[in-house]
């Protein structure tokens, strides 16, 4: 595994949270997300979102970041720091938004998706940092080119990204920087403005209303999407319908006037006032300046301690939409104590299995480790917060319905990035690793119980899986696997199988992988399914999937590499004819030919042929991975079968699980061509770990 130098320094800092700066209090920092309605002078108004890029704030932001495509989205990082520093956090943030967003099944030419985020680079404190200015006024960096040419070519496909970074001192308002960030924010104002219908009398109406239901609403500015219905077909239409409501808030959604909340567990909530939530309770409840409660340190609350961070509020309606967001879980056996993973402060288990007797004992080992199959980036900081919520969720519903019986082993125990469970005489250890770059499952047990060992693993990483899913439906993973036997001795550093060994050993008909660092040889069944014969024989491994099990942001990747024109053909036309379908080369060349580059906006509207030529192909029942690949590597092209290999999984089986949906927002949204675009500039990203708050104020004057 390769580690690039942008990942040794900064956003890898963000997860050790204990020894953060951020720890301590800071008046000025930023708490949780902070929203303000602003005029920029010379562009219109705005609704500017600022999101802390203190950590513990962050397992919030998938309800919030990247739902709107008609938003701007501005990254911010500081030119005091390294240029390394700088490129992670950039890197940071847009894979978050990338991550963010949800997977379209047409794919456009080239991997593309159709309504890409809009994304501005702002370097800021260029006068802290001595930047150099140009005759003309501006400063000059000397790294934008590069800084911009290795973000673009990382997301230029999932991102629309400014061809400019804006450098500038952002307290010096006057300055032709700010000037040319103002000139180009309302060149994309004006873009967006022409995309949208004007917004309806019936939506002004809701507009305009809102500031009095808020009033009535008291404390808690939650409402039943029922009850919003009722309400608006009482005093304001009683025509409308819910249909044609829903498409009205969506715009309100859009605006930041209202959220839009929806999850397994509490349906159709209506926020009245974002702020109300995002700044006023989770700055209060994440904060770490809150008074700490008695088990703190643990992330457990008291109801009552809830209760008193947030007098004014009815703390049943609002742990219900805490939990929904996977923010707090709430044990059933102990209805008075609330779990917030993203507060924990212990660094460890008093315990760890390398310290335990199993002399008497003979124990079984196996583990995988999910990491981001495109980018060497760490994962989002939330997700494990949100994993650990989803642990605990699970384990108190295995405890309520085992209680009694023989199967019951005890509570979920968490500490920072890690989690242990229990069931059926089997343990997991849920761990971050790698600088947050993987999440790792190891699970273990007695030799008799291989088949609950495998259970249990499959469990969680059915769990984890469905959180990344519905959390970052963007986010392409691979699995690795650990080897067992290394697992047993707990010997360190631990051999990872690849997808790719798989591969390879399957197409030379082999049943084992090499242990290079072992120097002995470990079977798949072993590697896999603890050696339990009955699971190994009822999977699927890697060559044998179908090509319609690959996952869709696998295609997408495979289209982004095969639609472009290569020097020697086109790859999709070369793997047609491989394949055998010649008829669609015809079919889909002329929409290709002389195609624009596939970060180009004519080749958004172009539909993706290595996604048509997948589809027909899918029809067949021996279209499978291994197929595939074989005539991928028929094609001669460097790394071409390097993304199945990574982003297939090797032993497939039915799954269940939790998995929980967010409103999406349309993309034909309704708004006003004047200054009511209120959701311009609604991200304004501050970098991972960093004081967002001191030395420079943001777009809009905003602190």
């Amino acid at each position: 595994m390769m580690f690039e130098p942008s990942l040794t320094k900064g956003v890898l800092e963000v997860f050790s949270p204990v020894h953060s700066a951020l720890s301590t209090a800071d008046e000025q920092a930023t708490k949780a997300i902070d929203i303000q309605h602003a005029n920029i002078h010379g562009v219109g108004d705005f609704s500017v979102w600022e999101f802390s890029g203190n950590p513990v704030y962050h397992c919030s932001y998938d309800y919030f970041a990247a739902n709107d495509s008609t938003a701007i989205h501005l990254v911010l990082f500081s030119l005091e720091e390294p240029y390394e520093t700088q490129l992670s956090h950039v890197t940071y943030w847009l894979n978050l938004l990338k991550a963010l967003t949800l997977p379209q099944y047409n794919i456009a030419f080239g991997g593309r998706i159709q309504q890409p985020l809009v994304v501005v680079l702002v370097a800021t404190h260029a006068d802290l940092a001595d930047i150099p200015r140009a005759f003309s006024g501006e400063f000059t960096y000397d790294k934008e080119k590069v800084l911009l040419k290795e973000v673009r070519n990382r997301f230029g496909v999932d991102l629309q990204i400014s061809e400019k970074l804006f450098v500038m001192d952002a307290g010096a308002s006057n300055s032709k920087d700010v000037k040319l960030l103002r000139n180009h924010l309302q060149e994309l104002r004006s873009s967006i403005i022409s995309k949208c219908s004007p917004m309806t009398q019936l939506t002004e109406r809701l507009l305009t209303t809102l500031p009095s239901w808020r009033r009535l609403s008291g404390p808690n500015q939650l409402t039943s999407w029922q009850q919003f219905v009722s309400d608006v077909q009482e005093h304001i239409n009683p025509l409308v319908s819910q249909d044609h409501l829903r498409t009205l808030t969506m715009q309100l959604h859009s605006m930041g006037e209202i959220n839009i909340m929806q999850s397994e567990t509490v349906q159709d909530v209506v926020l009245l006032e974002p702020r109300w939530l995002c700044s006023g309770i989770l700055g209060k409840l994440l904060s770490v300046e809150a008074p700490k409660a008695i088990h703190h340190y643990r992330g457990r609350y008291r109801l009552e301690e809830v209760q008193a961070l947030v007098p004014e509020s009815d703390v049943e309606e609002l742990l219900q939409i805490l939990d929904a967001m996977d923010i707090c879980a709430r044990d059933a056996s102990n209805p008075f104590m609330v779990d917030v993973p993203a507060l924990i402060k212990t660094s460890g288990l008093h315990r760890s299995w390398t310290e335990e007797d199993e002399e008497d004992e003979v124990l079984i080992y196996g583990g995988i480790r999910l990491v981001p199959a495109e980018h060497l980036t760490p994962f989002p900081c939330g997700l494990f917060h949100k994993l650990q919520v989803n642990l605990c969720r699970w384990s108190h519903q295995q405890k309520s319905e085992e209680e009694g019986g023989e199967d019951f082993d005890g509570d979920i125990h968490l500490w920072t990035n890690g989690a242990k469970v229990s069931q059926a005489g089997v343990e997991a250890i849920i761990l971050l690793v790698n600088h947050g770059q993987g999440v790792e499952v190891q699970v273990r047990g007695h030799d008799s119980e291989r088949a609950k060992c495998y259970t249990l693993l499959d469990t969680i990483c059915s769990i984890t899986e469905n959180l990344l899913t519905s959390t970052l439906p963007g986010l392409l993973t691979a699995k690795y696997y650990l080897s067992p036997q290394q697992l047993r001795e707990h010997h360190a550093p631990i051999m990872i199988y690849q997808p790719k060994d798989f591969f390879r050993a399957q197409a030379q008909r082999e049943s084992s992988l090499t242990n290079t660092m072992g120097g002995y040889r470990e079977s798949f069944s072993s590697i896999l399914s603890f050696g339990c014969a009955e699971v190994y024989q009822q999977g699927t491994l890697g060559t044998d999937i179908h090509i319609s099990d690959v996952p869709l942001l696998a295609r997408r990747k495979l289209c982004r590499m095969l639609d472009p024109p290569d020097a020697m053909g086109k790859d999709w036309c070369l793997l047609a004819m491989n394949l055998g379908l010649t008829d669609l080369v015809a079919k889909h060349s002329s929409g290709t030919n002389g195609a624009a580059e596939p970060d180009s906006p004519q080749a958004a509207r172009q539909p993706s042929p290595t996604a048509a030529l997948l589809q027909e192909w899918s029809s067949r029942a021996d279209s499978t991975v291994g197929v595939l690949m074989a005539k991928l590597r028929e094609l001669g092209r460097r790394g071409r079968r390097r993304l199945p290999a990574q982003s297939f999984s090797r032993l497939q089986g039915q799954r269940g699980g939790r998995r929980r949906g967010r409103q999406r927002i349309p993309s034909d949204l309704q708004r006003r061509h004047v200054v009511q675009l209120d959701q311009l500039g609604r991200l304004s990203l501050s970098p991972p770990g960093s004081d967002r708050g001191k030395g420079h104020r943001s777009v809009g004057g905003r602190t």
